[in-house]
């Protein structure tokens, strides 16, 4: 005997026919999904929770930055920039952040720990607190902080106090960091105290070895008193050849003349040579000078440093003591009116819409393998 196959389409007449015939099924199902999802959000089970958000913006690094500060055109910016936030939410997601709130505000019993008795009560709070506190980054350079929580105002102090500790902690980093300069640019001006200590002193010395107090006032002098001497001598020479011409070499006035001349070329030596004894002569003030001078030059340089770095100690100083905050906070959260979830309508609607295709799709798979069964039945009832 011949077999008659048939085709089974799969479209919408299909599906009708489906829910058509398993329609108080479905009907049951979806309403018994509607009514455990209106059941499960009651305030009672499912508590309504408040969010409380605010929005923090980092400040410029830049307007502490040494380099910057004491150039000749610093730029100063306000705002951070996006590796700035991205410092601060690393912060505010930081272990130490998270168990400073939990401490603060006892966030143990509100999530439902038992800190004494649970085998783990560090992870579970954590856990919580990761499921009802959230930070995004948003447009704009700034870091969005939210808080859900069955109080309203403990959802707001707890955004409130991560954006206090977020820019505490900041602000220690950066403290940190301007003390480490402070305390480099107070050993450098140190340093360059005892430096211009030690050319000074050598100045000083070189100035007692050679009698130099005054170089101008001292070199006008000694020049003079060399001209003076020079000029005397060639006035002695000149008398005494005149002199030893109209009366002779033997005579006493002109031994009396070459005495004199004698003399004064004995002091013109001690005031132009090292071997002529005097204390200041051209030859040791010379070499003393120019001592004296490079000794003087350096110390200048080395006053006109310390002037800058003392300046800059200064001001480090002021701003290591200063007031200041690290982020922009415009506005604190406040605590919420009415409550941010469950939305209930939300949730029926969608358990609905599940449970429907669900039940859609249960009764498409009974429906087939029902069909195949009786098929498969019909068939071995014709063999027979």
């Amino acid at each position: 005997m011949a077999k008659e196959t048939q085709e089974n389409v799969f479209n919408l007449l299909y599906l009708f026919k489906v829910v058509q015939k398993y329609l108080l099924y479905i009907g049951g199902v979806v309403g018994f999904a509607a009514v455990m999802a209106f059941i499960l959000t009651m305030p009672f089970i499912y508590p309504p929770e408040y969010k409380a958000s605010t929005v923090i913006y980092p400040t410029s690094p830049e307007r502490y930055d040494v380099i910057n500060l004491f150039h000749d055109e610093p730029i100063l910016f306000l705002y951070g920039e996006s590796k700035e936030v991205e410092k601060l939410d690393n912060i505010a997601n930081s272990e130490r952040v998270k168990m400073f709130v939990i401490d603060s505000l006892n966030l143990w019993k509100p999530y439902g720990i038992d800190k004494e008795n649970d085998a783990s009560p560090k992870f579970y709070v954590l856990r919580n607190y990761d499921g009802m506190v959230s930070t995004v980054r948003i447009s704009g350079n700034g870091l969005l902080i939210e808080a859900h929580d069955v109080d309203p105002q403990r959802a707001a102090d707890i955004v409130n106090m991560i954006a206090r500790k977020v820019d505490e902690i900041n602000k220690d980093m950066l403290n940190q960091n301007k003390g480490s300069i402070l305390q480099m640019y107070q050993d450098g001006y140190k340093h360059l105290e005892t430096q211009l200590a030690l050319y000074t002193d050598s100045a000083r010395r070189v100035r007692q070895r050679y009698n130099i107090f005054n170089t101008e006032y001292q070199t006008q002098a000694l020049v003079e008193q060399v001209a003076i001497a020079e000029s005397e001598l060639a006035a002695l020479r000149t008398r005494y050849n005149i002199v030893s011409s109209a009366f002779g070499k033997n005579s006493g006035q002109a031994k009396t003349a070459l005495d004199e001349v004698s003399v004064v070329r004995a002091k013109v030596k001690s005031l132009t040579s090292k071997s002529g004894g005097a204390t200041v002569n051209t030859e040791t003030f010379a070499e003393g000078l120019d001592q004296v001078l490079a000794l003087k030059e350096i110390c200048q340089y080395l006053s006109r440093d310390l002037k800058d770095a003392r300046e800059k100690v200064e001001y480090l100083s002021m701003m290591n003591t200063s007031d200041y905050t690290t982020v922009l906070w415009p506005e604190e959260a406040q605590p919420a009116d009415k409550k941010a979830r469950p939305v209930r309508w939300v949730i029926l609607v969608a358990t609905v819409l599940v449970a429907s295709l669900v039940c859609l799709m249960g009764a498409v798979l009974v429906d087939k393998i029902t069909e195949s069964l009786d098929n498969k039945e019909k068939a071995e009832v014709e063999e027979n």
